[in-house]
């Protein structure tokens, strides 16, 4: 079963900030695997999602985290694929929830799968295609990261190429009282924009 799934909120990040932004993964970390997607620095360039991750999995070791990646926007599935698999071996990526148009997500699913298994690979789908490709090294556990992508308030996942629900996408802003992550679900956290201590002082409140 898809774990319970927070998406950590955008944050702009200076330099010495990264710390603050783990306070923020150890806050949400509780109950659930946080994903970590598009941030930004404070020249307003978007930050590698999987770095970030890493970087964070050695600050909050104890935390289960996730990324969401952007699929598409000439982003080959292969190389999130490989991305992910590095992320996995460092403890930063349980969970790959991949962010966009949701058939072009769907196809880069299909690639990762085969990707996180062993061997060359030749297959299509969509726009998406490897040939011959290898992943190596391959992620340190059969199985993982768990893939997944919204289709509006779905979740959904392969399972045997099919694609399913696998869970509910939730939303609410950080000020609210939000819902408790359940298995299965994605909660949505909304908050303004801004640098990660004012994110991590929303969180204690």
């Amino acid at each position: 079963m898809m774990p319970a799934l927070v998406a950590l909120p955008t944050t702009v990040i200076a330099a010495g900030e990264l710390e603050e932004l783990a306070a923020c993964v150890r806050a949400l970390g509780r109950a659930a695997t946080v994903l970590v997607g598009t941030h930004r620095d404070a020249a307003g360039h978007v930050l590698d999602e999987f770095v970030l991750a890493a970087a964070l999995a050695a600050l909050a070791p104890s935390v289960r985290l996730g990324v969401a990646a952007r699929a598409g926007q000439g982003r080959a599935a292969s190389v999130i694929a490989r991305e992910a698999t590095a992320a996995e071996l460092l403890g930063a990526c349980d969970v790959v929830v991949l962010d966009g148009d949701a058939a072009a997500c769907a196809d880069a699913a299909a690639i990762l799968a085969v990707m996180f298994t062993p061997g060359a690979h030749t297959a299509s789908h969509g726009d998406e295609r490897v040939v011959g490709a290898r992943n190596l090294p391959q992620p340190s556990v059969a199985g993982a990261p768990r893939v997944a992508w919204r289709e509006g308030a779905a979740l959904m996942e392969l399972r045997d190429g099919v694609r399913t629900t696998c869970g509910a996408v939730l939303a609410s802003p950080v000020g609210a009282r939000w819902p408790e992550a359940a298995p299965g679900s994605l909660l949505e956290l909304s908050a303004p924009l801004g640098p990660p201590r004012a994110l991590a002082a929303s969180l204690a409140r």
